[in-house]
């Protein structure tokens, strides 16, 4: 009975399912009586066969009986659980209740639930007589949770009321009270994550594998049970589709079976390929520190004896990991130094202050004009000004991008040449004050391949010559005598002629289109050879067939978007040599023509905006990564 007042008392219980009674039962493996008894019983992993995924001895079992209890305290509530309670008024008095009702809440740190409200003005409770109700709940928060149950009844007419002011002021005959359950929520999966991104030159030039985002997701179990996992599924957000890299032949979890089931303490490891519904030919610049949604998480799982639970996590995220801010180096003057350097200095004593004008000028004399009005013959007169001139601002910088279309790995054998299609992607901005023209471009695809070293017999030095010394002239002064005759040297002159006339250099010269002939218009273009030395690239297994260099047509950039974009497909060819991984590569993109044309000007052929020296737009040290079968 509720205190010694009240005429109806309030029991709460949790209602959990039963758990396994404990009994130690010694294992005698000498006797064949009582292993057979053992290996009999319903918890004997004992058995012609081992279980898959469990050890075949009952050490681990020998403390559970196959008798069933129930729990004997109130146990521990995880988050994704369902809470049951089971709510029981005893009526204690000797005479019948009236108007009996229960008003259940679920009360959380942020929120407030109404689980239930039971009973009315017409429900009556006889002496002794019990009224049960069962509640649940869905536990969606960690912390502190707080079950408030308020009784409310009819205090009898002919009994004495209650000392104090009623809860209901308009009928005093209402008596309410109250019970709060205080219990805490723990949570039972740790679940943290890791972004990916690709970063292989393969992937990083298709534009569909480049934008893909690889989320891995590390789940342990917190609680001191085994859990049951049923279904793991990720709910990506509209703008990504979600691929299970989980699942095994198209139909069967990785973690099925025996390995469904994961014990206290341990972790898995899950992986999801996620995809952008949209793609576009350049790729997405993200600002760091920006934030981009992938999804959320749906676990639920089983425990020991088959009680569920749901997870949904909150929304799994990425974020664009900002740099770090650049170090100053340490300054070697000591704290002391520093603050007095930092002070305003004192002000020292000036010297006096000498006449300014120099000694040299002559005073004015009296009578004669001031030097300010007269005006020097040096001096022109102001010329009107020619109308404004809008200055053009130079062409703003090109972006170019290299996609790959699509690669024939199957084809890839040794000695048997294939094709890569590519395409090159021109972006930039619209020019200020050149909106009414069009801004063409010319390309040069160059192959890069590691540098040549050639090696020449070693040339003797020639016998050192008398110098001619040339007769001293007259002058005031002393000189010293001169020679006439220029500095020469002959080895390095014929081991620059050995190598261009050698048939090897000949050779390679005509493979790669070098051409030495005098050609004033054309544009000089960088040797194909990559900067410094690398030891991947000093032996390439895969070589590029045909020339080093590939002139593109004219590109027409124009347009009124705020990033203006165009495209030109082309194909190269490779031979591979050695089978094996292989990388393939260099290229170098070079920039040899960049004018504007005005838009009923059509010829490109204009020499007008050609460059005297090709510039570097951007260089690939690998543009694919191939297997070569024998």
């Amino acid at each position: 009975m509720e205190g010694p007042t009240h005429l109806l008392s309030l029991k709460v219980m949790r209602v959990s399912r039963p758990e396994l009674a404990s009994a130690w039962q010694p294992f005698y493996s000498s006797s064949p009586s009582f292993s057979a008894h053992s290996t009999a019983s319903v918890v004997s992993l004992q058995g012609t066969t081992p279980l898959p995924g469990y050890p075949k001895t009952l050490r681990d079992l020998t403390h559970a009986s196959e008798l069933l209890t129930l729990p004997s305290s109130f146990g521990s509530i995880q988050l994704g659980e369902t809470f049951s309670s089971c709510l029981c008024i005893n009526n204690e008095a000797h005479i019948d209740v009236e108007a009996v009702s229960i008003k259940v809440e679920m009360q959380t740190a942020t929120s407030k639930v109404v689980l239930a409200e039971f009973g009315g003005p017409n429900h009556r409770l006889a002496p002794r007589e019990t009224f049960e109700n069962i509640v649940h709940h869905e536990i969606k928060e960690l912390g502190q949770h707080v079950l408030a149950c308020a009784v409310t009844y009819r205090y009898p007419p002919h009994m004495r009321q209650l000392p104090g002011p009623g809860e209901n002021a308009e009928d005093p005959s209402l008596q309410t009270f109250r019970k709060f359950y205080k219990f805490a929520v723990t949570n039972p999966l740790s679940v943290k994550t890791k972004v990916h991104v690709p970063r292989s030159p393969s992937a990083l030039l298709s534009y569909t594998e480049r934008e893909k985002v690889f989320l891995e997701v590390h789940i342990q179990n917190l609680t001191q049970e085994p859990m049951h996992f049923e279904r793991m599924h990720f709910e990506c957000v509209e703008e990504w589709d979600a691929e299970d890299a989980n699942i095994l032949n198209d139909t069967t979890p990785l973690f099925s079976g025996a390995q469904a089931l994961m014990q206290p303490q341990d972790i898995r490891q899950y992986i999801y390929i996620l995809t952008p519904k949209s793609t576009s030919l350049t790729p997405t610049v993200l600002s760091p520190g920006t934030i981009v949604p992938l999804g959320r998480l749906d676990i639920f799982w089983r425990s020991s004896f088959g009680e569920p639970g749901r997870l949904l996590t909150s929304m799994l995220s990425r974020r664009i990991p900002i740099p770090p801010p650049v170090q100053t180096p340490a300054s070697a003057l000591p704290p002391y130094l520093k603050r007095t350097m930092t002070n305003n200095p004192p002000s020292r004593p000036q010297s006096p202050q000498l006449n300014q004008s120099r000694p040299e000028t002559p005073p004015p004399r009296p009578g004669s004009p001031s030097p300010s009005l007269i005006r020097s013959p040096s001096i022109a007169p102001p010329q009107p000004q020619s109308p404004f001139q809008p200055l053009l601002a130079p062409p703003t910088e090109l972006e170019v991008g290299l996609l790959v279309r699509g690669l024939p790995r199957e084809k890839v054998r040794v000695d048997k040449p294939f094709t890569i299609p590519l395409t090159l992607v021109l972006s930039t901005s619209p020019s200020l004050g050149r909106e009414n023209s069009r801004r063409v471009v010319k390309i040069v695809v160059q192959h890069l391949q590691p540098p040549r070293v050639i090696t020449a017999p070693p040339i003797s030095a020639p016998p050192p010559r008398t110098e001619t010394f040339s007769p001293r002239l007259p002058s005031s002064g002393f000189s010293t005598p001169s020679s006439t005759a220029p500095t020469f040297n002959y080895a390095i002159a014929h081991q620059k002629l050995a190598a261009v006339a050698s048939p090897r250099q000949q050779a390679l010269n005509a493979l790669e289109g070098v051409s030495f002939e005098d050609d004033n218009d054309a544009t000089a273009l960088p040797p194909p050879y990559f900067k410094g030395q690398d030891e991947l690239k000093a032996h390439p297994t895969v070589l590029y067939a045909g020339s080093s260099t590939i002139y593109l047509p004219p590109v027409e950039l124009a347009g009124e978007a705020s990033q203006i974009a165009a495209v030109q497909d082309f194909e190269l060819k490779y031979l591979p040599t050695q089978k094996g991984f292989a990388t393939v590569g260099g290229l170098r993109v070079l920039l040899v023509e960049d004018k504007f044309v005005d838009g009923n000007d059509t010829d490109h052929n204009n020499p007008v905006g050609g460059l005297s020296q090709a510039r570097t737009l951007k260089e690939w040290d690998v543009i694919s990564e191939v297997w070569v079968s024998p």
